[in-house]
């Protein structure tokens, strides 16, 4: 029987995004992942929504394969993923 540590809790679905790399100009994959709001405390202000943003290198459309593949991650404000998506698409144009 397993028994865990802790409630499992629902994983929320990632975005993916397929686009070249900013700097190095070949195709990369990227899971953009939303990351759970933290609530204000008293005398601060609420932390702004932020994600964990995984990327790849090449065109990875199977789930085996992303699984498997080498990631670089990250977590990045709502600016960054932004400034992110705008430079990965803006090439594909």
């Amino acid at each position: 029987m397993t028994t865990l540590s802790h409630e499992p809790r629902a994983v929320a679905s990632a975005v993916v995004l397929y686009g070249i790399h900013p700097l190095r100009g070949y195709a990369v994959t990227w899971h953009l992942t939303p990351l759970p709001t933290v609530p204000a405390r008293a005398g601060r202000r609420p932390a702004g929504a932020q994600f964990v943003v995984e990327r790849a290198d090449g065109h990875i459309t199977d789930d085996l394969a992303w699984q498997l593949a080498e990631k670089e991650v990250a977590v990045l404000g709502v600016p960054e993923v932004s400034r992110l998506v705008r430079a990965a698409t803006h090439r594909r144009r």
